[in-house]
C-alpha cells in the first residue's frame, strides 16, 4: 500500500508547474540509464529511422526517450514500440523497451510476426535477448497462416531496408496479383495501436483478395512491420503515401494495379469483421455504391450519408442521434450523397470517377459519385470511427439546394421514428431539421442513460456499459424507448429529443441537460460529488443507504439510496461445475489492490482476469488481460470464491460494487473487504475480511466451512435476483422520473 501512495505522488508530482518538468527530465534520464545497460540497442537501426545510420549508441538513446518511442520508431528491429507497447503499463507516457526491461520480459508479446514468448519458452530465457545474441538463430515468422523462416541476421537486414525508406516513405510495390472478384484497399495511419491487427485481415485475406495497404503517413513500426509482412505474404501489395496526400489520389493508385471486379476501401479509423466487409461488397452494384452507417469517435451517428438541405454544407444524415436510431431503418437504404471513407462499388466506376478533371477530394468524389450512381448504407453495418482523421480530407460533401434531398432526408427521419418541425440554419452553414420524436404510445418515453466510458473497443470492456446495456433492457420491458451515451456523447446535439436523462456517475462528472427530466445516480467516486452537481437534477439516487443519507442531512437536497444491481438476463444460474479456483475479475487501476496482492504474496494462487496488472503481481497470476461480458456467468458460477474490493472512498462511504450482486446471482460466493451493509444484503454468500491476514486466513479454510450449503446459496440467489435485478431498479427509476415530470410546467413542442 505505501508503493502504491508513493507512485500516485509521483505521478501527481509530474503535472505541477515547477516540480513537474524536473519529475520529467529525471524520468527521463532514468528511462534512458536503465536503457543503455541493455545489450539490445541497435544504433545503426534506429539511426536508419532517422535517416543517418551513424548515430552514437547514447544519443540514439537519449533520442528514443525524449521524443521517438513517441512515433513508433525503436532501438532493436526484432521490438515493436506499438504492440509490445500494447502489453506494457503507462504506454503513452513511457517508452516501450524501458517498460519492456523493467517488466517479466518473457513473458511480453514483442513482435506481430514472432513469438518471442514461444521462442523464449523453448530456449529457457527472455526470446528477444537470446534470439539478438544469437542472430544466425532462425525464428519463424507467422501471419494468418502464412509462415517463413529466416535467420536473426536476415530479419535484420529487411528491417535496416524498410527503416531507410521510412521518412521518404518510398515503397517497393509487390504486383497486384492475378485476377479477383474482390479488390480491399485497407490504408492506415499514424498512432493506430490495432494496426497490427488489420494487416494480420489484410494478410489473411489475400489468399482469395487482391490486397493493397496504402501506408499513409504511418509511425516507424508500422511501416517496418508491414515490410516485413510483405515478404511474408507475397500477395499483399504495399503503397507508401504521405500524410497530406488526397484521399482520391491515394485511391485512385491503390486500384490501378487490381484486375478485380468491385473494390472496398477502408476507413483507416474502423475496424471491421470480415463478415461486415462482404456485406458491403455484396450491397455494390453495377450501378449502387455501398457503405456502411459509421458511428463518430463520440459513438453517434456519424452520417448516414448526406443531403443537399440548402446550405453552404451538405447535411449529414441522423448525425449526432444515438446508434439506436438506426434500429428502425431497413438493412440497406438509400441516400443521397456518399459521406464515407469506407466505400464498395465496381472498379471500373471508381476508375471513370478517379480519372475525371477535378475529382480531388472526398467531396467532389461524393459529388462526382452522385451522378454516376446511387448510394446504399448498410445501418446494421457500424464501425466505429476510433481515433481522430490524421490524414486525408474529411468526407464532406459541397452544399447545395436539391428538394429531392430534402425528401429523401424526411422520408429516413420519417422512418427512424421522427417528425421534422422544421428545417434550421446554423453557424456552420448547415441547415439541419429540427425534430419531434414520434411516441409509439402515449406511455412511452425516451430515456438516454449517459455513461463515463469511452464508445468503440475501448468502452467494451467498461462495466459502465454493460450496466447501462442491462438497465436500457429493464427501462425498454417497461414500455420505453431507451438510447445508450458514451461519455463523449453526454450533451450531444439531439439531447432536445430525450424525455429523460440518466446520468450514471462513476468517475467523471456528468452534467444535467435540457429540457428532459434529469435523474442522477451516483455508483462510485462520492469524494468527488460537489453540491451543485446534485443540485442540477430533479432526482438524485446513490449507492449507498449511509451517504445518501448523510448527504442529505448535509446539503439539504434530498438523495435516495439505490444500490447497483445485476442484470438477470445474463446472471442466472446455469449448472456449471464449481471448480476449485480463486478468481478475481478486474484491472489494476494503478495500485496494488489488497483483495489480488496479498493472497499472491503469501503463496495463495489466484487467477486474475484484467488489464495493467503487470506492475504489481506475477504474469503467471494474470489468466488473461480481458474476460468478454458473456463469459462471466459461468467464471463467477464455475469459481470456489470470487474476491471483491473497491475504490477506498467507495469502501468508506458504503457503496457495494456491482461484482458481488453478479456473483451472488449466479449461486456464487464472495470474499469481500467489508463495507458497510454488504453481508446484510448477501446474507451469507459474501464473507467479508478485516485485513489483509484475515483474507489469507479465510482463503487458507475449506469455502464449505465458511458459506452457507449449496440449497441455501441457491435461495439467496434467487432473492438477489429478484430484489437487487435491473427490473427492480428501473421501476424506481420510472417512479422518479413520472413524479418529477408532474411536477413540472407542460413541455414545449419540441
Amino acid at each position: 500500500m505505501r508503493l502504491g501512495r508513493l507512485r500516485e505522488s509521483v505521478r501527481r508530482s509530474r503535472e505541477l508547474p515547477v516540480v513537474g518538468p524536473v519529475v520529467r527530465a529525471a524520468d527521463r534520464i532514468w528511462w534512458a540509464r536503465t536503457i543503455g545497460r541493455s545489450e539490445l540497442v541497435d544504433a545503426e537501426y534506429y539511426g536508419t529511422q532517422l535517416g543517418f545510420p551513424r548515430v552514437p549508441r547514447a544519443l540514439a538513446i537519449a533520442h528514443y526517450v525524449a521524443w521517438g518511442f513517441r512515433r513508433g520508431m525503436s532501438l532493436n528491429p526484432l521490438f515493436d514500440d506499438i504492440v509490445a507497447g500494447g502489453e506494457l503499463p503507462e504506454v503513452l507516457r513511457v517508452p516501450a523497451l524501458y517498460a519492456y526491461l523493467v517488466s517479466e520480459r518473457e513473458t511480453v508479446r514483442v513482435h506481430p510476426w514472432w513469438d518471442a514468448e514461444e521462442y523464449g519458452r523453448e530456449h529457457g530465457a527472455p526470446g528477444l535477448e537470446h534470439a539478438w545474441a544469437r542472430r544466425d538463430t532462425e525464428i519463424e515468422l507467422t501471419a494468418a497462416g502464412w509462415t517463413m523462416r529466416m535467420p536473426v541476421a536476415e530479419v535484420r537486414r529487411r528491417a535496416l531496408r524498410a527503416a531507410s525508406t521510412w521518412r521518404r516513405h518510398r515503397h517497393h510495390p509487390s504486383p497486384a496479383g492475378s485476377p479477383a472478384a474482390v479488390g480491399l484497399v485497407r490504408p492506415l495511419q499514424a498512432r493506430d495501436r490495432r494496426y497490427d491487427a488489420k494487416l494480420r485481415q489484410a494478410a489473411a485475406r489475400a489468399t482469395v483478395d487482391r490486397v493493397v495497404v496504402p501506408l499513409v503517413g504511418v509511425d516507424a513500426a508500422q511501416w517496418v512491420s508491414a515490410h516485413l509482412l510483405a515478404h511474408i505474404v507475397p500477395d499483399l501489395t504495399l503503397r507508401g503515401e504521405s500524410r497530406r496526400v488526397a484521399w482520391t489520389h491515394m485511391l485512385k493508385g491503390a486500384i490501378a494495379p487490381l484486375d478485380v471486379e468491385v473494390v472496398v476501401t477502408l476507413d483507416p479509423r474502423a475496424e471491421f469483421g470480415d463478415d461486415e466487409i462482404d456485406a458491403l461488397v455484396a450491397a455494390a452494384g453495377d450501378d449502387v455504391a455501398a457503405v456502411p452507417a459509421h458511428l463518430a469517435q463520440d459513438g453517434t451517428i456519424d452520417g448516414l450519408g448526406a443531403a443537399q438541405t440548402g446550405g453552404a454544407v451538405a447535411w449529414p444524415i441522423l448525425s449526432g442521434h444515438p446508434s439506436e436510431d438506426l434500429d428502425p431503418l431497413d438493412e440497406i437504404v438509400s441516400v443521397p450523397l456518399l459521406r464515407s471513407l469506407s466505400v464498395a462499388a465496381p472498379r471500373a466506376e471508381l476508375r471513370a470517377l478517379l480519372e475525371r478533371t477535378g475529382v480531388r477530394s472526398a467531396a467532389s468524389f461524393a459529388d462526382a459519385l452522385r451522378a454516376r450512381m446511387g448510394v446504399r448504407v448498410l445501418t446494421a453495418v457500424r464501425p466505429v470511427l476510433e481515433e481522430p482523421l490524421l490524414v486525408f480530407d474529411e468526407p464532406r460533401p459541397s452544399g447545395g439546394t436539391d428538394p429531392r434531398d430534402r425528401e429523401a432526408a424526411t422520408a429516413l427521419i420519417e422512418a427512424a421514428g421522427f417528425d421534422v418541425v422544421e428545417w434550421r440554419g446554423s453557424a456552420t452553414g448547415m441547415i439541419a431539421p429540427h425534430l419531434r420524436w414520434r411516441r409509439p404510445h402515449p406511455d412511452a418515453q425516451r430515456w438516454a442513460i449517459k455513461t463515463c466510458a469511452p464508445a468503440g473497443q475501448q468502452g467494451a470492456i467498461w462495466g459502465d456499459v454493460h450496466f447501462a446495456r442491462g438497465l436500457a433492457a429493464a427501462l425498454r420491458r417497461r414500455g420505453h424507448s431507451v438510447v445508450i451515451d458514451a461519455y463523449a456523447a453526454r450533451s450531444r446535439s439531439t439531447t432536445y429529443l430525450d424525455d429523460v436523462n440518466v446520468a450514471v456517475r462513476g468517475m467523471d462528472r456528468i452534467d444535467a441537460v435540457e429540457p428532459g427530466v434529469n435523474l442522477l445516480w451516483i455508483i462510485s467516486h462520492p469524494e468527488q460529488i460537489t453540491r451543485d452537481e446534485l443540485a442540477a437534477f430533479d432526482r438524485v439516487f446513490a449507492a449507498s443507504a449511509g451517504w445518501s443519507r448523510r448527504t442529505t442531512a448535509r446539503w439539504g437536497i434530498d438523495v435516495q439510496p439505490l444500490l447497483e444491481a445485476t442484470d438477470t438476463d445474463v446472471f442466472r444460474p446455469q449448472g456449471v461445475e464449481r471448480t476449485d479456483e480463486i478468481v478475481f475479475v478486474g484491472k489494476a487501476r494503478g495500485v496494488a489492490r489488497p483483495s489480488v496482492v496479498a493472497p499472491l504474496r503469501a503463496g495463495v494462487p489466484v487467477r486474475v482476469y484484467g488489464p495493467d496488472w503487470r506492475t504489481f503481481i506475477p504474469h503467471a497470476a494474470i489468466a488473461a488481460a480481458s474476460m468478454p461480458h458473456a463469459d462471466l456467468p459461468r467464471r463467477y458460477e464455475s469459481a470456489s470464491v470470487v474476491l471483491n474490493d473497491q475504490f477506498p472512498s467507495m469502501r468508506r462511504e458504503g457503496f457495494i460494487a456491482i461484482r458481488p450482486f453478479d456473483v451472488v446471482a449466479m449461486g456464487g460466493r464472495v470474499i469481500s473487504e467489508e463495507v458497510d451493509g454488504i453481508e446484510e444484503i448477501f446474507g451469507g454468500a459474501v464473507v467479508v475480511y478485516r485485513d489483509e491476514a484475515h483474507l489469507v486466513e479465510l482463503l487458507r479454510t475449506d469455502p464449505d466451512e465458511i458459506f452457507p450449503d449449496a440449497e441455501h446459496l441457491a435461495q439467496i440467489a434467487a432473492r438477489v435476483r429478484a430484489e437487487h435485478s435491473f427490473d427492480a431498479r428501473a421501476a424506481v427509476l420510472d417512479a422518479a422520473a413520472r413524479s418529477a415530470r408532474a411536477r413540472r410546467p407542460a413541455r414545449p413542442l419540441r
